[in-house]
């Protein structure tokens, strides 16, 4: 289980409280979520973590070679995070809002652009498969954000920023994958 640092102002709002029951509200209410809590904090995240690890990475490599592999990873994240975001909010998020609304007003959902729903999903979880293996792979490196005896502030706000954004971007995933996507693709068999 991710580190979960406890008094960072910048901790992920989903792991401080409840989300509520995301089973009985609307889908659309749910994308709203993902999009302004995660999507939001991902974004300002991945900005200033790379950042960060260059930062650090350049100072301290040479006697913490791990940050180097730390950077190369969250780089890689970064790459692979940003194209998917987009084609979530411009693709699959406003289709499934038009498929929640129908299923609400007892219209027959709309048909979409990619076939089936489960085509974009389907891509979406191999590219949260991906995204799992990468922070599995920056916990590894960084000894569970267990920064070293001699880490200086920016190292070890590097290992805090790294927890918090793996304890949101689970989340984020948990949510898209275990009730967004499920509940889109019964809509759309129904």
């Amino acid at each position: 289980m991710p580190t979960q640092p406890s008094t960072n102002a910048r901790e992920p709002q989903s792991v401080r409280g409840t989300d509520g029951d995301w089973n009985e509200r609307p889908m659309t209410d749910l994308v709203r979520h993902i999009l302004d809590r995660h999507h939001t904090f991902t974004r300002r995240e991945l900005d200033r973590l790379c950042l960060l690890a260059d930062e650090v990475a350049s100072a301290h490599g040479d006697r913490h070679p791990e940050l180097l592999k730390v950077r190369a990873l969250f780089r890689e994240l970064d790459d692979e995070l940003r194209p998917h975001l987009m084609k979530e909010e411009a693709i699959l998020f406003p289709h499934i809002a038009s498929l929640d609304m129908a299923a609400r007003a007892h219209r027959t959902p709309p048909s979409a652009p990619f076939g089936t729903i489960e085509n974009p999903v389907r891509m979406m979880t191999v590219e949260h498969e991906r995204a799992q293996e990468l922070l599995d792979a920056i916990r590894a490196a960084t000894n569970d954000y267990g920064p070293p005896a001699d880490a200086c502030e920016s190292h070890v706000e590097l290992y805090v920023g790294l927890a918090g954004f793996e304890l949101d971007l689970r989340e984020h995933i948990r949510l898209e994958s275990d009730l967004l996507f499920p509940r889109a693709i019964e809509i759309e068999d129904a």
